[in-house]
């Protein structure tokens, strides 16, 4: 978003670089740039084979060669420009620089650079921006800065926005801090076009009280300027300090637009900002612009996060005058969030009758939907139609390929899909991991974690979750024992509640209950609800009674709201035969007013999948009750 605010003013500035934008159709030869009506021959250049062409037209062809990113016109522009080499302005020369970075051709650019008579302010402005933009260039930019000051060239404020425009690498932050010193020794630091690039290249490298002090900086503050410290605060998670800038940017009497209200509507994400959306949505529909495409996309994935149902989201997504693909997809992703994947299905197949082409945002969202319904057939479908859009090499697809091929019980096809993407990061291996340990391929996912440390990826918490799951399930106890201290020893990772049952459960499937006890003991988490869950479904599974009780009297003390202990302990009583005990917990179970939530499953036929009768008994008025407990 910052970005793209910096763009649209970078407008404002363009022609001080390149004073002609005209399109041609096809490439222009040489020959025809020539005329017979020339009104000042003084400035026409004379080529060696005899033509006389006006600089202007040698400034067209240049840009249509650069728009067309034809390289080997420019080639031959650039070899009659050899030839004149003193008798062309440095402007020319300057627009065959731009040719070359526009045409991708980073080292003949710096060659041209190289062997221009004269270099200006906008020579070096453009080789500069040519490294920033390959991202891997930052310190050759930065040495294109100290040569413009060592040959007296003047930098001004384009040169420092683009130096400024770096990415967060840690060559990147370095450039960051001696562009500020510059900065604010040239005294720019209060230019709003500066101070607001200062904005986004702090706000790239997380670095928010940096942000804040460039902003405070500014002498001048402009929509964009208010606009851009907006979304760094959002960027960097700070919601209140973008809520605070807002309503200091509305006190001070400066009017927004839907890139504001659409930074302002990110700062909602949980259930409990819902009021706060709603009201951020008044403000949208008193402004006029509810109808508004990027509006009224912010404003549905908030009521998708932060509301239960879809239906808020659906009635701005009817107001929208011209929805768009990131329209669909939040409507689409929404709709998975919610559990709603029929409505995400028929969303999905809606935008396909429109004419609507899906993008990797759209495939990431909607294979999640196939993946809950376990519609293996369908979710091949999408596959193939991934394939054909070439969103494949997306990481995150990928990623949503294996977990819908492992929930649809394919794990040939998870693998496949695996191997097959040419870019993984730390969430494909996780996915790999988590899928085997479900199927019961405990060695499987245990080789895949191994093969994930050799390749030097640093496996994250939720990895290491997945990893004692897989151990768990299939009662790989020492190597999961062993996971679990890696986490902690070698990666520096501090165990959340998940781990710690992971664990237990572990150790109680396996049939070690003390050890399971005494682990809850000696790592004080004896008020996790979740630890005393786990250990009390061993029991269950082992029909331990003792252990059982004391475990089942703990969750009700830690979380009363639960009906899980009163039937995991029922189970473990009509299991030994043990009639009143059982009848006892039924009664506490029905003087406390809670239920037993009836089971849900999916099952496949002829190639769909339908609810376990779910639809149907619900019709029919069924309550679930505790009777067959």
């Amino acid at each position: 978003m910052a970005t793209l605010l910096l763009n649209l003013r970078h407008g404002r500035y363009a022609n001080t670089i390149h004073h002609h934008h005209h399109h041609f159709e096809n490439s222009i030869p040489i020959s025809s740039l020539t005329t017979s009506n020339v009104m000042n021959p003084i400035q026409r250049i004379r080529f060696s084979d005899g033509c006389l062409i006006e600089p202007h037209h040698l400034s067209r062809a240049m840009q249509a060669f650069a728009d067309a990113r034809d390289r080997r016109a420019a080639g031959s522009l650039h070899t009659h420009l050899i030839k004149l080499h003193s008798h062309c302005s440095i402007s020319l020369w300057n627009k065959m620089l731009n040719m070359y970075c526009q045409c991708g051709h980073i080292r003949c650019s710096r060659q041209v650079f190289e062997g221009m008579p004269q270099r200006d302010v906008i020579s070096f402005n453009t080789m500069i921006s040519a490294y920033v933009r390959q991202e891997q260039n930052t310190v050759e930019a930065l040495h294109l800065y100290s040569r413009m000051r060592e040959e007296n060239v003047k930098p001004n404020h384009i040169t420092l926005s683009a130096l400024l425009g770096a990415r967060g690498s840690v060559e990147a932050r370095d450039l960051l801090e001696q562009i500020h010193t510059h900065v604010v020794k040239r005294g720019s630091n209060s230019n709003e076009f500066v101070g607001s690039s200062l904005i986004d290249g702090y706000s790239k490298c997380m670095r928010l009280e940096g942000a804040i002090r460039a902003f405070d900086e500014i002498k001048e503050l402009d929509l964009i300027s208010w606009n851009v410290m907006i979304d760094a605060c959002v960027r960097n998670g700070s919601e209140e300090h973008a809520l605070r800038i807002f309503d200091r940017m509305r006190q001070e009497g400066v009017g927004f637009d839907c890139f504001t209200l659409t930074s302002v509507i990110k700062t909602c994400t949980e259930p409990r900002d819902l009021g706060r959306g709603m009201q951020i949505h008044g403000c949208v529909l008193k402004a006029g612009l509810a109808s508004e495409t990027p509006v009224g996309n912010a404003l549905m994935t908030m009521y998708s996060k932060c509301e239960e149902g879809m239906k808020s989201a659906a009635g701005v997504f009817r107001r929208i005058q011209a929805p768009n693909i990131i329209s669909w997809t939040a409507m689409i992703a929404g709709s998975t969030q919610n559990g709603l994947n029929k409505k995400a299905i028929r969303l999905y197949r809606e935008m396909l009758r429109q004419g609507l082409k899906e993008n990797e945002f759209t495939f990431a969202s909607i294979l999640p939907a196939y993946a809950s319904l376990a519609s293996l057939e369908q979710g091949k479908q999408v596959h193939a139609r991934i394939v054909r859009s070439k969103c494949g090499l997306d990481v995150s697809v990928g990623n949503a390929l294996i977990d819908m091929y492992f929930k649809c019980g394919s794990s040939a096809d998870a693998e496949l899909a695996f191997t097959t993407m040419e870019n993984r990061d730390v969430v494909s291996w996780t996915v790999m991991i988590a899928g085997y340990g479900q199927h019961g391929m405990g060695s499987e996912a245990l080789e895949i974690f191994e093969a994930m440390r050799s390749k030097g990826i640093k496996p994250d918490g939720i990895t290491f979750l997945g990893s004692l799951s897989a151990c768990s399930h299939c009662g790989l106890v020492d190597e999961g024992l062993r996971i679990f201290r890696l986490m902690i020893d070698v990666y520096g990772i501090k165990p959340k509640k998940e781990h710690y049952a992971c664990v237990v459960d572990m150790l109680g499937r396996a049939g070690r209950l003390k050890e399971a006890e005494r682990f809850i003991e000696d790592m004080g988490i004896g008020s996790d609800a979740s630890s005393w869950e786990a250990l009390l479904g061993a029991c269950t599974i082992h029909g331990e009674i003792e252990l059982g009780e004391r475990s089942a009297e703990k969750i009700m003390e830690l979380e009363p709201e639960k009906n899980g202990p009163y039937v995991l302990l029922s189970n473990i009583y009509a299991e030994k035969g043990m009639w009143e005990e059982k009848r006892k917990v039924r009664g506490r179970l029905d003087a406390s007013g809670l239920r037993k939530e009836a089971g849900h499953s999916w099952v496949a036929v002829q190639g769909h999948s339908c609810g376990s009768l779910d639809d149907e008994v619900e019709t029919a008025g069924y309550i679930p009750t505790t009777q067959s407990m």
